[in-house]
């Protein structure tokens, strides 16, 4: 199993810097076609290599992660990982609650009075 180094972005960004119009950074990337594209169309006339100067990082991070990440290769490496588990439980006391207090049920609310009717008869 043959280990593939990790790819550093500054010496991407320095390939793309001096050797971009001839796809230097792309070949770096092992991105065989595009680096020949960008041979015969000089960075795809300049705005492929504007493009690169805000992606180039992450195309280095996506090789690295693709090819094995931190390290290189696809080693087994004994990682030791460890993780905490807070668990919060709530115990009932040893003493008895106390009895709930009764009381004693509302009496009933008085209707309202009817306001007496007019005698239709006085003016």
């Amino acid at each position: 199993m043959a280990v593939v180094p990790v790819k550093s972005k500054c010496v991407a960004y320095l390939l793309w810097l001096f050797l971009g119009l001839l796809g230097a950074h792309k070949f770096y990337l092992g991105k065989i076609g595009m680096g020949i594209l960008y041979i015969f169309t000089f960075g795809i006339l300049g705005i492929g290599l504007l493009i690169d100067l805000f992606t180039l990082g992450n195309q280095v991070d996506i090789y690295n992660a693709l090819h094995g990440g931190i390290g290189g290769g696809n080693q087994n490496q004994n990682v030791n990982q460890s993780q905490n588990v807070v668990v919060n439980l709530t115990v009932p006391s040893a003493a008895p609650a106390a009895a709930p207090v009764e009381t004693p049920p509302a009496a009933p609310a008085a209707a309202p009075e009817a306001a007496p009717a007019e005698d239709p008869t006085v003016a």
